[in-house]
Formats: structure tokens, C-alpha cells, sequence
């Protein structure tokens, strides 16, 4: 089942903020994740797996953003938090950075979202260095940055500019008879969002800037020299009669 409407992801953090929710990781359990470089299967325990998932990422935020974290404990970074929460959620195992992540799953249309989707975004870093998931409604769980907490942030016009795709890491199915089976599409390598993303420098501007205010300064005093010349040339012409 799919968490689509944003009453219910308000009733997700209110009971994050009281304490209904919360998550547990294991030394032995954060070893695992620091150690294992490949992209593991595990059957879900849940009929409801990306729905648990989501509620998991809520239970999650107030926590600090760090650079290269990987647990609660600790504090996460953006790419950390979502290794996280498909770890410990789902028992699968992503790369650890954004950029690798973008290059595992099904690509998908930003128009067909679904709650549990990564989006990536390009930042001065590169192409797909930032990652967020879905929650539905326009906005997103993300660990922005340093000094801010994980959040729910709404995918605005400054997301929007910087967003270069999504990506389906797994997909829930259901059968005739209402039971659902989890499909995963982590071992899907050939479907890579676009990359060799390049922000433009302000710096170029400046210096061409400057260069044409240059040259127009070197053009006028070639031709207050020019002048200088001709009136000195007359001069002595006078003279001369």
C-alpha cells in the first residue's frame, strides 16, 4: 500500500514527535553496512515494506546532518540517511554515495513518482551528488547539509532546477487475491541517470567582463595617443610657416 496523501504523512510525523516511533541499529548491524561494498537481496518481512520504510525515515527526523555519517548516532549524511533507511527497512544494501546510487535501479519519469522513490540532484559537486526520497505530495525526506537537521522539505522551484532524475530501488505488487510481493530492481546496473553535470563559473563572466572593460580602456588611450600625436604633428607644421 502506498502512502499518497499528506494527511497521512502528517500523521507519520506526529507520531514520530511522540515517541510512538523509533529506531534501533546494532554495532554488529552498522559494521555490516560500513563493510559490505555490494548490493544485497533480502526478502522483505513485511507486506507493507515501503510503507514501514516510510514510516521509519519519519522516525528519523530531527536527526543532524554529518558529513560521511551513517547512523542515527552519529548523524548522516544524505546518501548515508537513504542507505540507511533501505538497510535496516528492507535489508538492501546501496552503494554509499549519491553518485553510485543514481547508477543502481530502474530509472523512472519524475512525473510517475511514487512514495519511496530517490530523486537525485545536481549540485557544485557534480551531477547526482544530492539524493532524497519521496514521500508523496510534492515533498520529499532529505539530510540536507551541514547544520540542519533530516526534514521534510517540499520540492520547490529550487528543487526543481537541480533535480536530474529518479530512480525505483524496489516496487511492491499486489495479486488478485490482495497479497503483495516485493520487487526489487537493485541489480538493475544499466539504467544510470545522466552525468558530467558542470556549473557554470561566475568567475568566467568576471574575467571576460573585465577583459572587454580592458580592452575598451586600451582603445582609449591608443587613441588619446593617435591625438596626441596629430596635434603634436601640427604643431610643428605652424612652425614651420
Amino acid at each position: 500500500m502506498r502512502f499518497k496523501k499528506f494527511g497521512l504523512i502528517i500523521l507519520l510525523a506526529l507520531l514520530a514527535l511522540s515517541g510512538q516511533l523509533a529506531y534501533a541499529v546494532t554495532a554488529d548491524d552498522s559494521e555490516d553496512m560500513d563493510d559490505d561494498p555490494a548490493t544485497v537481496t533480502v526478502p522483505a518481512k513485511s507486506s507493507d515494506a515501503i510503507g514501514n520504510m516510510l514510516l521509519q525515515s519519519i522516525s528519523l527526523i530531527g536527526i543532524p546532518y554529518r558529513w560521511g555519517g551513517n547512523t542515527p548516532e552519529t548523524g548522516m549524511d544524505c546518501s548515508g540517511f537513504i542507505r540507511y533507511l533501505y538497510k535496516t527497512s528492507l535489508g538492501i544494501t546501496l552503494p554509499r554515495t549519491a553518485a553510485e546510487m543514481s547508477k543502481v535501479g530502474k530509472r523512472i519519469s519524475v512525473d510517475d513518482i511514487e512514495p519511496g522513490d530517490l530523486l537525485f540532484f545536481n549540485t557544485r559537486r557534480g551531477a547526482n551528488t544530492h539524493v532524497g526520497m519521496y514521500l508523496g505530495n510534492n515533498r520529499m525526506i532529505v539530510a540536507p547539509r551541514t547544520g540542519q537537521d533530516i526534514q521534510i522539505s517540499v520540492l520547490d522551484s529550487y528543487w526543481h532546477k537541480h533535480l536530474n532524475g529518479a530512480k525505483r530501488i524496489v516496487q511492491e505488487n499486489e495479486d488478485d487475491g490482495g497479497n503483495t510481493s516485493l520487487e526489487s530492481f537493485q541489480d538493475k546496473l544499466d539504467e544510470a541517470l545522466p552525468g558530467g553535470y558542470k556549473k557554470h563559473s561566475r568567475k568566467g563572466k568576471h574575467s571576460k567582463t573585465k577583459a572587454r572593460h580592458s580592452g575598451h580602456h586600451t582603445s582609449h588611450k591608443s587613441k588619446a595617443r593617435v591625438s596626441k600625436k596629430t596635434t603634436h604633428h601640427k604643431t610643428k607644421k605652424k612652425k614651420a610657416r
